[in-house]
């Protein structure tokens, strides 16, 4: 192998600031609690005693309302009645 030169490293003796130690989101709590709104109508639909209909609790911004569910259609769900309930105006599904 042939001789290298030798390379002068300086030691660094200050705070390097080139990489942000702030990281700040406008969304990061609403995609966060979305998230386990969808975890749990995964839960729901994914129960093995799940066949075709499962009755839940639903609370949105203005109501609680009980409600029978048979699928998922993009950002709705859909009820035994031929209703849709917007996904992301879900706070809170829990099943009976």
């Amino acid at each position: 192998m042939k001789d290298l030169p030798k390379v002068f490293a300086k030691p660094i003796d200050k705070e390097m600031r080139n990489n942000e130690e702030i990281f700040y989101s406008k969304v990061l709590n609403q995609s966060k609690e979305k998230k386990d709104i969808l975890r749990e109508i995964d839960k729901i639909f994914g129960n093995k005693n799940f066949v075709y209909k499962s009755q839940v609790e639903i609370t949105l911004p203005n109501e609680t309302i009980i409600e029978t569910i048979v699928g998922k259609s993009g950002t709705f769900l859909l009820t035994i009645e031929g209703k849709k309930i917007s996904i992301p105006d879900i706070i809170d599904i829990k099943k009976l």
